[in-house]
């Protein structure tokens, strides 16, 4: 899944990869509900491009974090840093090292960005990978109209589904979903969440910017497009409190430890 770098906010801000990259788009769609898979009845009705990039994608819990060896870019408000993962070496630091800047290099706030990375969260066990999972589709609900057509890709836009659950709604309404599909046969593109304006999904809750971009790439001897940039910004205020988060990763050396033999691309 993780980049052009987007400077935080200094005033509440904090970089915050909350959805390991280990976990995909899983986590993702986690980040708003528990999906019931009411937007996939609508797939039938999918145009064709689309509906076929997404026939490469796996099941969630079929692709495992172990599988997998990469290094993440992350950004943070005093400057990047830069993470190995590793499957085969989950018994240390849950298989991340750091690979720069130093350990003693590091500031407050890229202390805690790296504290946040490395550290498992209570759904570890059920973590996924970076391929593309199913999960994804249910995001696209909605009609579904092409926005743009150009040599090398197609975009789509749609009303994206987050849940059934009120608040889910209320802020599903006010964002657009953007897929794009690219037109060698290679799969999906990206996908993106984006307000266009400021909204107020409830009373306490003000959205001032949203924008979540994921960037994919198919590698070759693998059969679903593996995650390769996250971006995401949320801001606004909830309850009274400024919302600040800034998330900033991108995978690069991604190498493929699972069944189907090792497969790397090395940038």
């Amino acid at each position: 899944m993780p980049v052009v770098a987007k400077p935080a906010d200094h005033r509440r801000s904090k970089t915050r990869p909350s959805s390991k990259p280990w976990t995909g788009l899983g986590a993702i769609v986690a980040l708003w509900s528990a999906f019931h898979g009411l937007a996939l009845a609508e797939q039938d009705a999918w145009p064709a491009p689309l509906a076929t990039a997404f026939a490469s994608a796996v099941e969630t819990e079929a692709d495992r974090r172990e599988n997998w060896r990469f290094l993440a870019d992350a950004y943070t408000v005093d400057g990047p840093l830069a993470l190995r993962f590793d499957g085969e070496h989950l018994d240390v630091e849950n298989g991340w090292s750091l690979v720069s800047p130093s350990m003693d290099g590091l500031t407050a706030a890229q202390r805690t960005a790296y504290a946040e990375i490395i550290s498992p969260d209570e759904d570890e066990d059920d973590a996924g990978g970076l391929f593309l999972a199913m999960d994804a589709a249910e995001l696209i609900g909605g009609e579904i109209q092409l926005l743009a057509e150009t040599d090398s890709a197609l975009t789509y836009t749609f009303t994206p589904y987050l849940g059934p659950e009120e608040m889910d709604i209320a802020i599903a309404r006010h964002l657009i979903g953007q897929v794009s599909v690219r037109r060698d046969g290679s799969g999906l593109a990206s996908i993106r969440l984006h307000a266009p304006e400021r909204f107020r999904p409830h009373l306490v809750v003000r959205i001032d910017s949203f924008d979540l971009v994921m960037e994919f790439q198919r590698l070759d001897g693998l059969t679903a497009p593996v995650l390769r940039r996250l971006s995401s910004r949320i801001e606004g205020s909830a309850a009274f409190q400024d919302l600040d988060e800034v998330t900033e990763m991108t995978f690069s050396e991604v190498e493929y430890l699972g069944d189907t033999g090792r497969v790397s691309a090395n940038d």
